[in-house]
């Protein structure tokens, strides 16, 4: 009989690395091999965590409202995008160029780089306000503190709430606080927010406030101090993630994909910050690689792998949500790991990440599960979830370069059909031709299939092989008999 051994009380895989030392990678187009049998075993009884329905996000700079038409009703293309991963997602506005945002209600608006005045107006606020209403997503709003004043953050808090309605979600005080120049240290930087959020609720005594937002780089003892300082007074705790810089030699898909003991660490401390005090925490600003991501890297079918493992890692923590980072950034052009790329002529496509994101919002819904799963030595992860239906869908994200897995599943006591979506692409390095289930997004921005995989069921148990550089939805369901 085959024996596993196996890891206990986990959501996924732990990940074991060779390390080659003076010799180089092997290429990813090298014919791939196989693993003996993985096992998976899905406890359906031990529910770890809840996925909150506004989980799916995007984060976009402000200059992006500044863009007149974006978010608009009639940009029929984008309204799609949203409703096609979300009925109840989250947008978050700010970014760097939050900082750099004034509000005219008659100006023009215009969006501009850092250092520079992004200016919005009264116009497009009401055009995001009917995007969102028609979406059915919120927005989490940055109000200008690095070159703001207090009479202008009310001014534009006032503007934003009478254009989003119950569409917004909170507000958030400054970007990346904790590197902003104007702060000698988090008791400066607290006082001035107590100022801001005192102003604003004068004329708005019921707006929200998440935060504080720092930056992945920055210091996270700010947000421990921000939640012991307003637990009782604020809806979530904020927080950035990039792997690295895009100038940085280290920007590979090889980084990219490989286990980073910092983000483990981050993820532990936001953890315990919600169990603590009972404030959850939402990344609200994540890409693969600072500074517009890195080309080649960023938009390669990778960054769908890593985006989808991202979404399930944050929801294993006890996160309630990721807000990917799209469209221009603080430079000024459209950043590379855009899960939805806006081109000069102002037509969208999606991008590998994009992907990731559908893949989440088929997988990502209702209860997170416990599941073991048997040692072996690939960069795989798996996650386990049930949703209304009662359907349980195994998540399985196969991210080695050259393996391909093959994955055995006792189903779990009632379970007998077995389906499977495949996340794939020509390569792992590929830009495009990416599909979930056989199928892309068409050009409306709606996704549907009627490729759907059955697995044969032996002994109340299936298996299924996931090729290296992929990712595999499984479908358990209850079939009845007559």
């Amino acid at each position: 009989m085959k024996q596993y051994r196996f890891i206990k009380n986990s959501t996924q895989t732990v990940l074991r690395f060779y390390i080659f030392l003076g010799v180089i990678a092997p290429s990813f187009a090298q014919e791939s091999g196989f693993t003996d049998n993985i096992l998976i075993e899905i406890d359906p009884e031990t529910v770890l965590n809840e996925i909150s329905d506004d989980f799916i996000g995007f984060g976009y700079e402000t200059s992006a409202v500044a863009n007149k038409g974006l978010f608009n009703i009639e940009n029929k293309h984008l309204v799609q995008l949203y409703k096609t991963l979300s009925k109840s997602g989250l947008v978050r506005i700010g970014g760097i160029i939050g900082d750099w945002t004034k509000y005219e209600a008659e100006g023009i608006p215009v969006g501009k780089s850092q250092k520079e005045y992004t200016i919005i107006n009264k116009d497009v606020l009401n055009d995001l306000g009917a995007f969102l209403k028609e979406t059915g997503w919120k927005v989490m709003w940055t109000i200008n503190l690095g070159t703001g004043s207090k009479e202008e953050a009310v001014e534009s808090a006032l503007a934003v709430i009478e254009a989003m309605g119950e569409q917004l979600h909170s507000f958030e005080i400054g970007n990346e606080v904790s590197l902003l120049e104007r702060f000698k240290d988090y008791e400066d930087y607290h006082k001035t927010y107590v100022e801001y959020k005192t102003a604003i609720r004068e004329v708005l005594p019921n707006a929200k406030f998440s935060g504080a937002d720092i930056a992945f780089s920055g210091n996270i003892q700010w947000n421990i101090n921000f939640v012991e300082d307003e637990s009782q007074d604020m809806s979530e705790v904020i927080n950035h993630y990039y792997r690295g810089g895009s100038g940085w030699s280290g920007a590979t898909i090889e980084t990219l994909l490989s286990h980073y003991p910092k983000w483990n660490k981050k993820l532990s401390i936001l953890k315990r910050l919600n169990e603590k005090h009972g404030v959850p925490f939402r990344m609200n600003e994540v890409g693969s690689f600072s500074g517009g991501g890195k080309a080649g890297v960023s938009d390669s079918f990778a960054a769908s792998l890593w985006c989808l493992n991202l979404m399930f890692q944050v929801a294993s923590s006890g996160g309630v949500g990721v807000n990917i980072q799209t469209d221009v950034n603080q430079l000024g052009f459209q950043s590379h790991y855009s899960a939805i790329y806006r081109n000069e002529d102002n037509t969208l496509s999606e991008r590998p990440s994009y992907y990731g994101m559908l893949a989440f919002s088929l997988a990502g819904k209702g209860e997170l599960l416990k599941l073991s799963t048997s040692v072996h030595e690939l960069n795989l992860t798996a996650y386990a979830t049930k949703n209304d239906e009662e359907e349980i869908w195994l998540t399985i994200i196969n991210k080695d370069f050259v393996t391909n897995a093959n994955i055995k599943i006792p189903l779990p006591p009632g379970y007998n059909k077995a389906e499977v979506f495949r996340l794939e692409a020509p390569s792992i390095e590929s830009l495009d031709n990416v599909t979930l289930a056989g199928a892309k997004v068409d050009e409306d921005g709606a996704w549907e299939t009627d490729v759907i995989e059955k697995l044969n069921i032996y002994n109340k148990t299936t298996d299924c092989n996931i090729r290296s550089g992929s990712a595999a939805l499984i479908r358990l369901r209850k079939q009845v008999f007559n």
